[in-house]
């Protein structure tokens, strides 16, 4: 079975500028894990619920108890990683993955659900040429499974 198969072909996407709040609203909305970003119809990243929930953690060992520790902490700490960028970004292209796994049309869901579970990933944008045509998530691989009773494996076929 081959990923053009069973993609979801609608793919709902957004811009490298768009806010993180209303990236957040979306995946909320729509009920998904993740929203490719597209600029000049070319896909430049991905921005997962992962790369928003960085937002909610305290990155810190132990909280500072004065302003002038906090304050210190601030300007001490090396500012350039990469978990304290995008937990401070406020676009899209601030905090989204720009290292993406994709698939083609013709790749088989075998592949496609072994790059899910091996990089713990939820999705995968589907790329015909440098052309977003689709996504494949694990849900559509269950509902793949879910169809043929969960006895066989449908992927094989």
């Amino acid at each position: 079975m081959r990923i053009r198969d069973v993609m979801t072909s609608e793919v709902i996407t957004v811009a490298p500028a768009t806010p993180v709040g209303e990236v957040a609203r979306l995946l909320v909305r729509c009920r998904i894990n993740g929203v490719p970003v597209v600029h000049d119809g070319r896909l430049v990243g991905i921005v997962t619920a992962s790369d928003l929930l960085v937002r909610a953690a305290d990155t810190r060992d132990v909280a500072q108890p004065t302003v002038w520790q906090e304050n210190f902490w601030r300007h001490t700490t090396d500012r350039r990683h990469p978990e304290l960028d995008r937990a401070e970004g406020r676009t899209a292209a601030e905090v989204m993955t720009s290292r993406v796994l994709t698939v083609t049309p013709d790749t088989d869901l075998v592949t496609a659900a072994r790059l899910l579970l091996e990089h713990q990933i939820q999705a995968l944008p589907v790329l015909a040429g440098t052309d977003l045509v689709g996504i494949i998530s694990r849900h559509d691989v269950l509902l793949q499974i879910a169809e043929h009773g969960g006895t066989v494996n449908p992927m094989e076929s």
